[in-house]
Formats: structure tokens, sequence, C-alpha cells
């Protein structure tokens, strides 16, 4: 089912909006139809995942299955928490809570845990490592709060999951989730981004930049067709530009990808009034949005209405994503 959505991605994010959102799910589901394919999968994490209970809420979570052949890069003290036969590849040097992340090649199928990377730079390492041993895909398990598994460097696919967890209101769930995707999904720029400091004006005699919007306010003000703004895109940027309201009626925005837009869905709205359109200098394709009406705090949804709200406000947004529910298939 996922697995025809894939294409020629060669590495997968698998973002959560909370915890308890259903990734780990959508992680097995995912895993499963690329083994059956034929596919070596590599496989690894930003923070931790495939324990059997939930530390906080104490609910039982799936567990990550994995077939002989398959690569894992995790946390040397979770080796022992899996029970697959195992060839230890690799041992990174690259630290985290549980240890440094070692690189094995499963020698049994089985049960596994992983604990990665929370550094971008260590996490394309990794990354590099599974390749680099035979992996076709390599699969990323990570959150919504750490966005850089968006980055289009480090993954040229994403799948969003959602669940009931996230908040008790339906509808806020349904707006947010509808929100990430459409940050995931903002096109890309046209031609060549110039890098002239943290903001670089395309005007019409040209390009400026500067490090601050005071750098180029006599640009702005004379005429800009696209701001470029590189690093983190947050509400206190979104505050500084929204002064530059008049200059920007119909400028173009150019994030550096959707990794960096670290704004409130209400600021991004508001921001979005005051300009023509929001692009990225490098896009990451969504592949799909997947949703779990099950909460681990007993508030559950409608699973019906739950996946009825987020296909309508993905439609609102623009975005074409599919929205599924792998245990609803």
């Amino acid at each position: 089912m996922l697995y025809e959505l894939l294409g020629g991605i060669k590495t997968l994010s698998v973002i959560g909006m909370c915890k308890n959102a259903g990734k780990t799910t959508v992680l097995n589901s995912l895993i499963s139809e690329c083994e059956n394919a034929g596919e070596r999968l590599g496989l690894t994490s930003i923070g931790r995942d495939g324990e059997r209970s939930d530390l906080v809420t104490n609910t039982k979570k799936p567990e990550i299955f994995i077939r002989e052949g398959a690569l894992v890069a995790t946390a040397e003290q979770l080796l022992k928490e899996g029970d697959i036969s195992m060839e230890i590849l690799d041992s990174t040097g690259i630290p985290t809570p549980m240890g440094a992340i070692v690189v094995v090649r499963a020698r049994s199928a089985g049960y596994v845990q992983l604990g990665g990377a929370s550094i971008t730079e260590h996490q394309k390492s990794v990354r590099d490592r599974l390749f680099a041993f035979g992996a076709d895909r390599v699969l990323i398990d990570g959150a919504i709060s750490r966005k850089s598994l968006g980055n289009p460097s480090l993954a040229d696919g994403v799948i969003l999951s959602s669940g009931a967890s996230y908040d008790a209101d339906i509808k806020k769930t349904a707006d947010d989730t509808a929100y990430f995707a459409r940050l995931f999904s903002l096109p890309a720029c046209e031609g060549e981004a110039p890098d002239l400091g943290r903001f670089t004006a395309l005007t019409p005699k040209g390009a400026v930049g500067g490090e601050s919007l005071s750098d180029i306010a006599r640009d702005l003000k004379e005429g800009v067709q696209t701001l470029i703004i590189r690093g983190a895109f947050t509400d206190s940027t979104a505050k500084e530009l929204t002064e530059y309201a008049k200059p920007l009626t119909g400028v173009t925005l150019a994030a550096q990808d959707a990794s960096r837009l670290l704004l409130k869905r209400e600021n991004y709205l508001k921001l979005c009034r005051f300009i023509g359109e929001m692009r990225l200098i490098k896009s990451t394709r969504l592949i799909a949005v997947t949703v779990n009406p099950f909460s681990a705090y007993g508030m559950h949804y409608d699973k019906n209405e739950f996946r009825e709200r987020v296909e309508a406000k993905l439609r609102e947004s623009g975005v074409s994503a599919p929205v599924t529910d792998v245990k609803d298939v």
C-alpha cells in the first residue's frame, strides 16, 4: 500500500506529530512491504523507538520487526533489548545517551530497538554508512519536534503520522496536521537561489543581501520579486517581516527548506496574508499522511471522522498527499 507511493525515494523519514501517533505501526508496515519486494533495508532513528511500552503513559507499544539481512544503526546499549542474532559491522563513535551508534546486520529475524543520532550531520553519516553496507533504502524514525528529518539533504521523502494522542480536540489535530503537511508540500523555487547572507532580495536590478532586513530596507521599498531567507524561519522572523508588509505585498518568500520553518500555524497564516506566496529553496517530497484514531490517553476519535477531517483540511491547504490508516486497509 505505502510501498507503491515510494517511487525513487532512497531515504524516507517517518515523522510523528506526537508520541503514540502510530508511526511505529507505519514503520513496521513499510518494513514488511519493502522486504516483501526483496529490498535490503537500513533502519535508524533520531530518538528511541521499538520499546515494548511507553515510559510516560505505560501503554503497550508495537515492537519493530525485521527479517534476516536487514541493516540497523542503533545505540550500543539497545542491542541487548532486541532478540536478533547479529553481525556487528561498524562502531561509528557517534555518541547518544545510550552509547555510541553501531551498525549491525541481522542474522535472524526478530525484534530490534532503535536509538539514533540527534544532530543532522551525524544522521547523514549514519545514513551513508547504511548505504555503504548495502542498504537499498534507508528508513528513519522520528518526530515533528525534530524537523531536521525533513531536511532534503538527509531524506528525499517524508511520511507524516498523526494521531488522537496529539490533542483531545479532533479539529485542532486535523488543523495542525494539515499545517505541517502544507509546509512539507510547499513548491520549490525556480532557478538559482543566490546566497548573499541571511536575507537575499531578488530585484529587477539584481540580487542584494545582508544579515538583517534593515540591511536591504531601501531595496525592499524599491521593489522585490523574491526574498530568500536562510537559516531558521521563526515566529520572530515572521513578526519582523510583517513590519515590511506593504513592500512585501505580492513578493515570493523562499525558505531554505521545510525543516527550517519553525513558525506556529497562526503566525504562518498571518504572514501569508502579507506576501505573494511561500516557496522552498529545496523541497522534500511528502509521500503520505497517516492517521491513528487511538489515543494513549483514552480520548479516541471516530476513525472515519478523523480521516475525513484530515483529508478535507489537506484539500483546503492544497496538499495532494494521500491520507491512510495502515490498520484499516
